[in-house]
């Protein structure tokens, strides 16, 4: 079937083009044998969309809060910690559900640096009403006198939570890995909403493709927040028991890691692709003979397991290496090749080498089954692109994968981005 990866946004593509095609000069258009023209970003789709640095292993790891249970009462306490960057304050929080009464509690504590006052506000929620109720108190450790508030909460939602600390509340709540499963129900959960509010825009952008490769055609999720409805539509399938509201089966796990790996994108490109595997059941993805004549080029393998924090990984299918003139707007599934190593063209995917080398192929040999990487074994999902998505320095048009110089190699391309001034 065929499937897209879109670039994260009209002027983050501008960006890119200029930065990637330029450096830190810019090219002078009469020094080009061909006359520079720049990639329009109008060429790369606007459609907000999955880059690689959304897929952190460590700040957008699927993966639930430390967890502990009373073998007395038989509770289940879910703690989490996080540091307020604006004012240094470190929260922690324990979330739990009373199995007699059906009252769900949220107990959060801190202390106020300047003062030492240390503040403990606990929420409880009547299953039955829905309406919550909240009670803080503050101690004061000069006087030891403890007071008690039911006034507004100061401790709302952690929404000034630094967004690029990684962190409980800006990685996928628990809820979405539990019984809700990729769920509606899994939406309405508090831990759900403070982990949109952190970071709405990347939140949406996880959630877009969260959602493309985990349901079917047909379902979807809406989300309200701060005014906006935020609606994601499943297309892959690749998750069922996920999608029925249950937890998420291993092999599943694996399937939706490697449908996220590979619509990541170096550039935050759209680029046409194929995604050839099968399904948890054993069932082939759906493929024509007219898809297959369209997608010529095998290029790439994911896996991996995001839930796991195992991370996620990709493998060179391509059958020829480019040569030095040559790019491609698809590197997640390439080395690095500015002599760095062998490390991804976009992290933190992890380059692991050649799928023929790493993988078993199915019987008919178009795509892959499972990749072992560390010793581990994962279900794999294989890509195939059209030789387009392929760029040549010479052909007159500075791409957003080439950098200026005076040679004639992709990341030193003065016969199309002219000279770095």
């Amino acid at each position: 079937m065929t499937r897209y990866a879109h670039n994260y946004s009209r002027i983050a593509a501008a960006l890119l083009a200029l930065t990637a095609a330029c450096g830190s000069g810019r090219p002078a258009p009469t020094s080009s044998k061909f006359g520079v023209r720049m990639q329009d970003p109008a060429e790369l789709n606007t459609e907000n969309g999955l880059i690689a640095v959304s897929l952190g292993d460590a700040c957008l790891s699927l993966s639930s809060a430390p967890t502990s249970t009373d073998p007395v009462t038989g509770i289940t306490y879910t703690t989490t910690t996080w540091t307020d960057p604006a004012t240094g304050i470190t929260y922690t929080q324990k979330t739990w559900t009373d199995p007699a009464t059906g009252i769900a509690y949220t107990q959060t504590t801190w202390t106020d640096p300047l003062t030492g006052i240390a503040y403990t506000q606990t929420t409880s929620t009547d299953p039955l009403t829905g309406i919550p109720s909240t009670t803080t108190t503050a101690t004061d450790p000069l006087t030891g006198t403890t007071t008690t508030s039911t006034a507004t909460p100061v401790v709302t939602a952690p929404a000034t939570i630094d967004p690029n600390a990684c962190g409980f509340l800006n990685g996928m709540p628990p809820n979405l890995l539990g019984i809700n499963g990729l769920h509606p129900n899994s939406l309405t959960d508090d831990h759900f909403k403070h982990w949109f509010a952190a970071d709405p825009q990347t939140a949406n952008t996880l959630m877009k493709y969260l959602v493309k490769c985990s349901l079917p055609v047909g379902l979807g999720l809406d989300f309200d927040y701060g005014g906006i409805t935020y609606t994601w539509t499943g297309l892959l399938g690749m998750a069922p028991h996920w999608a029925a509201g249950e937890a998420i089966p291993e092999d599943e796990q694996q399937l939706v890691t490697a449908c996220m790996g590979l619509h990541a994108n170096r550039y935050g490109a759209h680029v046409p692709l194929s995604v050839l595997g099968q399904f948890a059941d054993g069932t082939p993805i759906p493929i024509s003979d007219d898809e297959l004549s369209s997608f010529p080029v095998t290029e790439g393998c994911f896996f991996g397991n995001m839930f796991r924090k195992d991370g996620v990984f990709s493998g060179n299918d391509r059958p020829l290496a480019l040569a030095d003139d040559q790019s491609s707007i698809r590197a997640c599934a390439m080395p690095d090749r500015t002599g760095a190593g062998e490390s991804s063209m976009c992290p933190p995917v992890q380059y692991a080498g050649n799928c023929r080398d790493l993988c078993q192929p199915d019987p008919t040999n178009l795509y892959y089954l499972t990749c072992t990487v560390n010793g581990q074994t994962y279900r794999a999902l294989s890509t195939r692109i059209q030789p387009s998505a392929e760029y040549t320095c010479g052909d007159g048009i500075c791409q957003v994968t080439e950098s200026c110089g005076t040679g004639s190699t992709w990341n030193d391309c003065g016969l199309d981005c002219g000279p770095c001034n």
